[in-house]
């Protein structure tokens, strides 16, 4: 109920029946069914034990995008309720990505400095992410 108290809403999301989830929670009629993004997106439970890594890696098989479900990895949602932007935004990901990587490697500036980030409804780094660009060479 906190969710629903922190946005002001008068509709949440409620069960409409006693039910079990899959985890094997059990549910009541009217009890009020939340996720969180942030958390689901770190849980060793659903990606591993480095869960908590940034390693873009883990959706490449032999160097091929391998999509998860939309219902594991919820940064845009899912179902009926999918972020409308989600296409573009993978698009301009794509495009930005391939232009900077064909002309470009990146390091950090400071290779002992770790990276972290602060909570907020979209994540921010704390401080800043200072990198190097160096110039691809021709080969």
């Amino acid at each position: 109920m906190l969710v629903t108290w922190f946005f002001g809403l008068k509709d949440g999301r409620c069960a409409e029946v006693d039910d079990i989830l899959p985890d094997g929670f059990r549910m009541k009629k009217g009890d009020g069914l939340y996720y969180m993004a942030y958390a689901m997106g770190r849980m060793p439970y659903i990606w591993g034990e480095d869960a908590e890594d940034f390693r873009p890696e883990r959706w490449l098989n032999n160097g091929v995008f391998q999509p998860e479900s939309p219902f594991k990895f919820i940064a845009f949602h899912a179902g009926p309720r999918i972020c409308l932007g989600k296409d573009f935004a993978y698009r301009q990901m794509k495009i930005v990505a391939t232009a900077l990587l064909r002309f470009f490697r990146f390091k950090l500036a400071d290779d002992t400095r770790k990276i972290t980030y602060r909570t907020m409804f979209t994540l921010h780094i704390d401080g800043s992410l200072n990198l190097r660009a160096i110039a691809r060479t021709k080969s």
